[in-house]
């Protein structure tokens, strides 16, 4: 079950991401990113959704969320978002446990 809960916290964080809503824009744009930038990070993460949940994929998933969230939780600690990187540090931590739990 715990697999699936964070494909799923995945998969809503990459649509999101791909929908992309103009505070989210705006919130890469400072950080440095150029346009476009929500469309890769967005398919990385349903990637990274979709390994989670298929059983076979699942250390795919767990090693492609983890260079995911771990890029991203650095990023935002360096631009000083520590309430932005608090999700991210929650769900690495869940990662170990979704690869051997279900």
């Amino acid at each position: 079950m715990l697999p699936l809960g964070v494909a799923a916290v995945l998969a809503a964080a990459g649509l999101f991401q791909i929908a992309g809503p103009r505070p989210l824009l705006k919130f890469l744009t400072e950080l440095g990113y150029g346009r476009g930038f929500n469309w890769v990070a967005g398919g990385f993460a349903l990637a990274a959704a979709i390994f989670l949940a298929v059983p076979q994929l699942r250390l795919w998933g767990v090693v492609l969320a983890g260079f995911l969230l771990f890029g991203t939780t650095i990023e935002l600690i360096e631009h000083r978002k520590y309430l932005y990187a608090l999700p991210n540090v929650l769900l690495l931590g869940a990662l170990p446990l979704a690869l051997f739990a279900g």
